[in-house]
Parts: structure tokens; C-alpha cells; sequence
């Protein structure tokens, strides 16, 4: 041996001196010569990867040994390991985590760290290596992330629920809300009724009785010259029939004669009614029913009422050279009626008292054209849903009350 081996060894030895101290060391201590076999090793090393002392046959840090990065879940290369880069490189590593596959299988986790063994004159003649097996501390890491995720989902799951019950409770609230708001308006339309009903004929009486003596004075000619006040005298008599009648329209108990017909039908005989309507105001009245529906049943004069009022509302609310669309369409095995308007379309707070009665936003209106039509709807199994954007407004009515046999 010459003398440069000489020194070498003679370092080294130093380190090996201190194998007492080291063995009493909680960690694993490797120490290996520059070309990397394995001068010194503690238990704790062969405890960390898994091999039996007695039958382990590995002797160097050159050899094949199988790790992933923690960070990164890459694999180790051969020449990536701590202990070769301190042989190849000259580097210093520590606290490198890597998760292992043991000699004898199982799976764990080590800190790893190593430092390069250099002469006087700098040249690296070895490294030491240091190994602690952290593997319990990564299968309590695994557990906790077990548990936040468990946590996580169940939180998740909880919110979803809740989330939804909210909704759901939401929703219920709304409902319950707008059947409070139909209860009351139909209230209020019944009592109007109520009270048409009890005063009507003692109004009728008399108004009949002033219609007759103007209707002889008309024909007087000795009275010709009063003409035009008899002839205002008996339209305003008319008009106050008429709002009477309305008034009737809104009672509970109102009879009517409800029996199979067919929607389409009913506004096909409309419509050169209708078209007259809009021709008055230079609008006009289009329809799109559909080919063949189930029969609603209903009364057919209450219906053809209804669709007059709608019909009014609509005309009332466009300006001239607009359209008013009437539709029918079946829907969930309903029959469906829908007025279209192309007006300016209401605000929420119009539109939420437009059952109500006398509510109206126009001059000479009595307010009782929204009413009647829910009244109608109410004996007649139907349900009214108004819907209104700028574009104009869509009134849409569901016959609940259907025969199936198509006209």
C-alpha cells in the first residue's frame, strides 16, 4: 500500500473508531469508502429498508435500490440517490424524504441524508450517510389525510344536503306564499260577488225602470231635440248594466254549465270578433292553435269571456301595428290557452295585483277584467300564471279538467 492509501485509510479508521458512539445513535449510519461500498453500518439501517443483517448481500451504494420522491412521486434514479451524489459530486444533501419498497416487500418511508468525507487536500475518499425511518410518521400522515378527506367529503356531503333542504324549504316558503296571495285575492273577488249579488237587483230595478221611460222619450218627436242626452243617458245606463253583470261574473257561487269542448274551436268562432277589436286599434290579432287537443271541460260562454277580457287587456296594453297571438298547446297532459302581448310588459308589484279587484293603471277602467278571468278559471278548473318582461306580457291559462277523446 502506498502512502496516499495509507492516509486514506487512516482517515477513515478515525471514523470507524467512533462506531461505539454511532451504534448508540437513533438514526442509521451508513459510511462507505469513494468507491462506494459499505465500510461501516449500523442496525438501524438494515431496520429502515427492511433486510436481515445476516442474509443481506448488498454492499454498496452503486447498487439498484427502489424509492420515489416524496414532492414529486418520481422515481429515484441510480445515480440520484444522496450517498452517490456525495461520491460523484461532492454534495452535501439533507432531510431528503423518499418512500421505499423494503428488501423484504413492504413499503415505508426514510429522511435521508449524506455528506461527502474529503482529505486534507479535498479529494472525497467516502460519505456518510444518515437514514431515519419516518415510515410510521407517513402511515400516520396517510391516516390524517384519510380523515381530512373522509372530513372533507362528509362536510361536502352535509352541505349539499342542507343546501338543499334550504332550497326545498325555500321553495315550500314561496309556494305556501303564493297560495296565501290566491286565497286571499279569491277572497276578495268572493266577497265582491257576494256583495253584487245582494245589491244587483235592487240597483237593476230601477235602472230598468229609467231605461224604459228614456227609451219612450226617444221616440217622442215632440221631444227630438233632447235626442242626444237620451241617447248618453242610455249608454251610460248600459254601462252600469254591464259593470253590474261584471260584478255577478265574480260571485262563489255563480252557476255555470260546464261540458266537454274544444278550446280551438271556441276561439276559431272568436276571432272575427277579436279582429274587429284590433282593427279599432290598428293592431293585429293572429292565432296559432294546435291541430288537435283533448277537450277541456268547461262552460263555453264563461271561456269565451275570459278570452275577450284577456283579449282587451292585451289590445289595451299594445300601441298600434302590434300583434296579439292567441295559442293553444297541450303540456303535460294539460291543456294550455296563452295570450300573447307585444306592450311594454308590467312591473312585479302590477302584476302580483292583477287579480285584485278595482286595481287598474287605466283611465275609465273599473278594474274588474283580471278578476273575472280568475274567477272563471276557478270554476272552471283552470289556473292563471302571468308572466312579463319588456318585450311585452304572456298570460297563460291550465285547464286542469280535460276529456280525453279529441274533438
Amino acid at each position: 500500500m502506498d502512502i496516499q492509501e495509507t492516509k486514506k485509510a487512516s482517515i477513515l479508521d478515525k471514523h470507524l473508531d467512533l462506531g461505539m458512539i454511532i451504534d448508540s445513535l437513533p438514526i442509521g449510519v451508513l459510511v462507505v469508502d469513494a468507491d462506494g461500498d459499505f465500510r461501516y453500518i449500523n442496525d438501524l439501517i438494515y431496520k429502515a429498508w427492511g433486510a436481515d443483517p445476516s442474509t443481506n448481500r448488498s454492499s454498496s451504494v452503486h447498487e439498484s435500490y427502489t424509492g420515489w420522491w416524496r414532492d414529486t412521486g418520481e422515481r429515484v434514479k441510480d445515480g440520484d440517490w444522496a450517498a452517490v451524489r456525495a461520491l460523484t459530486r461532492g454534495e452535501s444533501s439533507y432531510g431528503e424524504v423518499i418512500d421505499i419498497l423494503r428488501f423484504d416487500g413492504t413499503e415505508g418511508a426514510i429522511l435521508n441524508s449524506a455528506v461527502p468525507v474529503r482529505d486534507q487536500d479535498g479529494v472525497v475518499i467516502g460519505a456518510i450517510i444518515t437514514i431515519s425511518d419516518i415510515t410510521h410518521m407517513r402511515k400516520l400522515e396517510k391516516e390524517l389525510e384519510l380523515h381530512k378527506n373522509y372530513l372533507h367529503d362528509l362536510v361536502e356531503i352535509k352541505t349539499e344536503e342542507l343546501t338543499e333542504k334550504n332550497e326545498k324549504l325555500h321553495r315550500e316558503i314561496i309556494q305556501k306564499e303564493h297560495y296565501q296571495k290566491k286565497v286571499r285575492q279569491m277572497d276578495q273577488l268572493h266577497l265582491v260577488g257576494e256583495m253584487a249579488t245582494g245589491f244587483a237587483h235592487e240597483i237593476r230595478n230601477p235602472l230598468t225602470t229609467v231605461k224604459g221611460y228614456l227609451q219612450l222619450m226617444s221616440e217622442k218627436h215632440d221631444l227630438a231635440e233632447y235626442e242626444p242626452a237620451i241617447s248618453l243617458m242610455l249608454d251610460e245606463i248600459g254601462k252600469a248594466d254591464q259593470i253590474i253583470t261584471s260584478f255577478l261574473q265574480l260571485a262563489k257561487d255563480k252557476t255555470n254549465n260546464p261540458r266537454p269542448i274544444a278550446l280551438s274551436r271556441i276561439i276559431d268562432d272568436m276571432i272575427p270578433q277579436l279582429q274587429k277589436l284590433g282593427e279599432k286599434r290598428k293592431q293585429t290579432i293572429k292565432k296559432e292553435t294546435a291541430a288537435v287537443l283533448p277537450r277541456i271541460v268547461a262552460d263555453p260562454d264563461e271561456i269565451s269571456e275570459m278570452i275577450l277580457q284577456l283579449a282587451q287587456n292585451g289590445c289595451e296594453a299594445m300601441k298600434k301595428d302590434e300583434t296579439l297571438t292567441l295559442r293553444t298547446k297541450l303540456k303535460n297532459g294539460k291543456v294550455l290557452l296563452i295570450v300573447q302581448d307585444e306592450g311594454r310588459g308590467i312591473s312585479e308589484d302590477i302584476k302580483d295585483k292583477a287579480g285584485t279587484p278595482f286595481f287598474t293603471t287605466k283611465d275609465h277602467n273599473p278594474g274588474l277584467g283580471m278578476p273575472i278571468c280568475y274567477s272563471i278559471a276557478k270554476r272552471n278548473g283552470a289556473d292563471i300564471n302571468v308572466e312579463s318582461c319588456p318585450d311585452g306580457t304572456t298570460v297563460a291559462v291550465t285547464f286542469h279538467s280535460i276529456e280525453n277523446a279529441c274533438p
